[in-house]
């Protein structure tokens, strides 16, 4: 898994009401990122914060891309998500997508939460493509929990 400053969407963002992503990646040109297969880019989601509210609210992410960074395109968008599965370590990834017939090649792509059925009154994201499978465990640190040693 190759992950790089440059391709995060949000580091540990607060998501509570609906919201597009911190960053939003500038690709430069207008391009096809392509799907690929070995390796695949992945579109990858991790809950840092469990996601509380007092009510049945949902998130559902759309990845969306732009031409003009004005006018977004959803280009896909995951499952409807309860908060019960929305609890700190859960992962949710998917491959690239691929342009519609009649899409414009974007240079911009961002992120847009989406919360329905009220608001969240905590949980955070941090968001990002990266190159191949996302298998890293540590969630808080991206590497080990506190207190493990490795023997070299």
């Amino acid at each position: 898994m190759y992950m790089d400053q440059a391709n995060l969407f949000d580091t540990a963002a607060a998501i509570t009401a609906t919201a597009v992503s911190t960053n939003i990646i500038d690709l430069t040109n207008a391009r096809d990122l392509g799907v690929g297969d070995d390796p695949a880019l992945d579109v990858v989601v991790l809950v840092t914060t469990t996601m509380l509210s007092a009510g049945a609210t949902t998130l559902t992410i759309q990845f969306q891309g732009s031409t003009d960074n004005s006018t977004y395109t959803t280009m896909m968008q995951s499952d409807t998500l309860g908060k019960a599965v929305l609890t700190a370590g859960t992962k949710i990834s998917f491959d690239m997508p691929r342009l519609s017939a009649s899409q414009a090649r974007p240079r911009y792509l961002r992120l847009n939460y989406v919360v329905a059925t009220g608001p969240f009154t905590q949980g955070a994201v941090t968001s990002f493509l990266c190159l191949d499978d996302h298998a890293n465990t540590g969630i808080a640190n991206y590497g080990y929990a506190p207190g493990i040693v490795i023997a070299n």
